[in-house]
């Protein structure tokens, strides 16, 4: 381990002394009251929600591994810890036991696995998994419990606007990622992000290249890319969300060059009832980007990293100083799913 107990609490009492002084900063004796208050939540969060909890989700890509896809060795740590204690043949029954730990990723599941390295990846093979923003689950065999994909009509759609931007275009079926052409950007996903190398949409025949929209297994979600990013957020978006609105599909973005177009009605915590989980008093969950809001807000416990986003910061319990290159995922798993909490509790 590379902190103590009380070297995490630490830790944590001077992110709350950071939030406390930039956001009361007019008068001391209102830096004091706000100081006293977080005191008060960590306090709280301590000790009646964590002693509860028995799952950990979190977000792979600017969660669990760093800007050069990495994992921090504290991250590493934590989650072969969590993994330990879900296969654990002794542990109790006492409150706080992780029986459930899992991604909840946009990657595919071959993605999330091969991202976090030859040593950690592999026990994700048995781990429940949410992934494609839930559009496709898995329990601890790998069996599919939960899976919904887009309607031929909408991915249609959005590819003639992709046409029309002249951008790129990539869909997931599962762990099979398909493109129409293979762009400097859709090829980044694979060489960059882990995930599996992006084929060609292909017909029958097996060598002519055919529309999205007419892969007969059917797409999960569709990633709309370019690498001005600029363009991508003030020109495409705009109009990707008014296709949206009319389809009941949602638009989020993580990777800067990437906007996610997927179904609005699945949720992230569908893996929760397939495992009997209660999110709102037994799941702690972790991210950074605006795709993880819901999954926050949703748990007992939603803990965003230093370097998210402005709608995963608003969507948090609390908000950890140290950003996912600095092993912040890994400290708030120890913080507020694995270690007991009787050490931090004595210095709050």
């Amino acid at each position: 381990m590379l902190h103590q107990y009380l070297a995490i609490h630490d830790l944590v009492l001077e992110t709350i002394d950071d939030i406390s002084s930039s956001e009361t900063s007019s008068s001391a004796g209102n830096s004091n009251e706000q100081t006293t208050d977080n005191h008060h939540i960590l306090q709280l969060i301590l000790r009646e929600r964590k002693p509860k909890i028995t799952a950990i989700a979190t977000d792979v890509d600017g969660t669990l591994l760093s800007s050069g896809q990495e994992l921090h060795p504290s991250t590493r740590d934590a989650i072969v810890k969590a993994i330990d204690q879900c296969y654990s043949s002794n542990g109790s029954e006492e409150g706080g036991k992780i029986k459930h730990f899992f991604p909840a990723t946009g990657k595919s599941r071959q993605g999330a696995i091969g991202s976090l390295g030859d040593d950690v990846g592999p026990l994700l093979h048995k781990c429940p998994g949410v992934y494609i923003q839930g559009l496709y689950c898995v329990d601890r065999e790998g069996n599919v419990v939960f899976e919904k994909k887009l309607s031929p009509t909408v991915v249609k759609e959005a590819e003639q606007l992709v046409a029309d931007c002249n951008i790129s275009i990539c869909g997931y079926d599962g762990d099979d990622l398909y493109t129409t052409e293979q762009t400097d950007v859709v090829v980044s996903l694979s060489e960059f992000y882990g995930e599996p190398t992006v084929q060609l949409v292909l017909g029958k025949d097996g060598s002519s290249t055919i529309k999205l929209s007419e892969h007969e297994n059917g797409l999960h979600k569709l990633l709309i890319m370019d690498e001005d990013t600029e363009m991508l957020n003030k020109v495409v978006r705009p109009k990707l969300e008014d296709l949206a609105q009319i389809h009941g599909v949602t638009v989020t973005q993580h990777y800067q060059q990437c906007l996610n177009f997927f179904l609005v009605d699945v949720r992230k915590h569908m893996l929760c009832e397939a495992l009997s989980i209660d999110p709102k008093s037994e799941l702690l969950a972790l991210g950074d980007a605006e795709n993880d809001a819901e999954m926050l807000e949703l748990a007992s416990i939603g803990v965003a990293v230093g370097n998210a986003c402005p709608r995963a910061r608003s969507a948090a319990d609390f908000i950890m100083t140290e950003r996912n290159n600095e092993g912040g995922a890994g400290l708030a798993m120890e913080l507020f799913g694995l270690n007991g909490e009787d050490s931090f509790i004595e210095r709050t």
